[in-house]
């Protein structure tokens, strides 16, 4: 047992826990870890020449696995927290991991851990589709699939409206023909039956979108997008090409679900308001939520806030006085 590193996280704690007492377990979690894989060690050498991230993240999986209430995208962030300052205490008392520098709550972090705990969240976690890397592979992919297969060419459209528009499965499986009006280049988003909005498509969407109607060859089809055989899309088949290929090349977490959020975190950084973001996209509230609190991983939330309502003030203040 590494004695130091316990009277070290204990007495840091004691430092913040009015503040933030659920960080126990996380640290009696990361305890238990570096007792099983690094016992022998001191407190120095093990931060400054054996822990890793890859360490924190085996670490974090160690605390989602042995928590009943680690069950959400929000209990990996609060041990990635945790351990983002624990680590700043440390590196006051002189003990540095360069491995640790760049920070534990980043979203490339947070998303590699839970992509490989779907089975012990209870399918809870939905993440954005957008490691970079694995955008960069799909649009090698989208570049290989067939232009005169509808079926294919409806894959690459499909995509391109989740990216944009951050549409939920039900609503592009349910896109009748009629919704696409291909002389003004727009498209009728109707997912619920009470409310209704057009998008206008970028020149590129609304082209391919034209072709892929010439060429379906289900003319009295009831749905826009079909399989190739014209019967009505299911989630599995809205990407069965791609998917596959991607399956093949290590990509696991791509889905029309991921792919979407990727297309809500676009919305959500247009400034749409999570009212607006459910009306188009078909999402529930907590969805848009969790992506919402997903983006703020790399950021310091309370600094967020802080600089947000200071401008809101500033900007007050100054009404105040024109009107006066």
């Amino acid at each position: 047992m590494n004695q130091k590193l316990r009277e070290t996280l204990e007495d840091f704690y004691n430092t913040i826990k009015e503040s933030r007492p659920n960080y126990r377990t996380c640290y009696n979690s990361f305890l238990e870890y570096c007792d099983m894989h690094y016992p022998q060690y001191s407190l120095k050498e093990l931060f400054e020449k054996h822990l890793d991230i890859l360490d924190i993240k085996k670490a974090c999986r160690h605390y989602i696995e042995t928590s009943k209430k680690a069950t959400s995208v929000e209990a990996v962030q609060r041990f990635l927290t945790a351990m983002d300052y624990f680590y700043g205490f440390l590196k006051e008392n002189d003990i540095k991991c360069e491995s640790l520098e760049a920070g534990c709550r980043r979203k490339e972090i947070v998303h590699g851990i839970c992509i490989h705990l779907s089975n012990e969240l209870e399918q809870k976690v939905y993440l954005p589709f957008d490691d970079e890397r694995e955008l960069e592979i799909v649009k090698e992919e989208l570049a290989l699939l067939d232009g005169q297969n509808f079926y294919q060419l409806g894959q690459s459209i499909i995509y391109r409206l989740l990216l944009l528009y951050g549409f939920k499965e039900k609503v592009v499986i349910n896109f009748k023909p009629h919704d696409f009006d291909s002389k003004k280049g727009r498209l009728l988003v109707n997912y619920n039956g009470d409310n209704s909005l057009y998008v206008d498509l970028p020149d590129d969407v609304c082209q391919d979108l034209r072709e892929y109607c010439v060429l379906n060859k289900y003319k009295d089809r009831a749905n826009l997008f079909t399989k190739s055989n014209g019967a009505a899309l299911t989630p599995d088949s809205m990407l069965g090409t791609l998917k596959g290929r991607l399956k093949k090349r290590n990509i696991v977490n791509f889905t029309p679900t991921t792919v979407a959020l990727y297309g809500a975190a676009n919305l959500i950084d247009k400034g749409l308001t999570i009212g607006e973001i459910k009306l188009l996209t078909g999402f529930e509230t907590q969805k848009i939520e969790d992506v919402s609190l997903y983006l703020l991983t790399d950021e310091n939330v309370g600094e967020v806030i802080h600089k947000k309502m200071m401008r809101r003030s500033r900007q007050g203040s100054n009404g105040r006085a024109t009107s006066a």
